[in-house]
């Protein structure tokens, strides 16, 4: 059985934020009186916002009313209200994570959607999406190698290596001030 669900994601990062909104179709594949198993086959994005500067207050506080005021811009935009999204996530990454209102800018956006996924990303989090969203961890298996992916943000800089299609070995992060 197939189900397509809308989905949204809210990256927040050091230097810029945006907001992408998919349609995702599910098959569940397991048979009848057994355990779910749902299995991602299609995914397509439907909207994509431009990408905006993360908006601060300060070094060490963010603009958590603009933020929320462009999450709630694009959902206009792209002619979809929070009711119409069964899932998504909000990621705070790099140095945003560590800004002193980055909890609250989450509990603010997460109002958005239903059942969101909420995290400020560390650096081992961050760098296994980055890995897995530019494709190195589906390079690597099908090429049978070693891929190792950068990715370089507006504060930070976080490593993944992929092998067969895994990750290897743990992320990791360089700050601009430890540069």
């Amino acid at each position: 059985m197939s189900e397509n669900i809308l989905s949204v994601g809210v990256d927040i990062g050091t230097s810029t934020t945006c907001v992408v909104f998919s349609d995702i179709l599910i098959d569940n594949s397991s048979a009848a009186m057994r355990l779910p198993r749902a299995e991602i086959i299609e995914k397509k994005v439907r909207y994509r916002s431009p990408v905006y500067f993360t908006p601060l207050l300060s070094d060490t506080e963010l603009n958590v009313e603009e933020i929320a005021g462009i999450v709630a811009r694009e959902y206009q935009s792209a002619g979809i209200s929070p009711e119409d999204v069964q899932t998504g996530a909000v990621i705070i990454t790099g140095d945003t994570a560590r800004k002193s209102n980055a909890q609250r800018c989450l509990q603010a956006i997460s109002r958005y959607a239903g059942d969101f996924v909420v995290a400020a990303a560390g650096p081992t989090l961050e760098s296994i999406l980055a890995g897995k969203g530019s494709g190195a961890d589906a390079y690597s298996k099908t090429h049978k190698l070693s891929v190792c992916n950068l990715d370089i943000g507006g504060g930070t800089t976080n490593t993944a290596t992929f092998s067969g299609g895994r990750r290897r070995l743990h992320g990791h992060r360089r700050t601009a001030d430890s540069l």
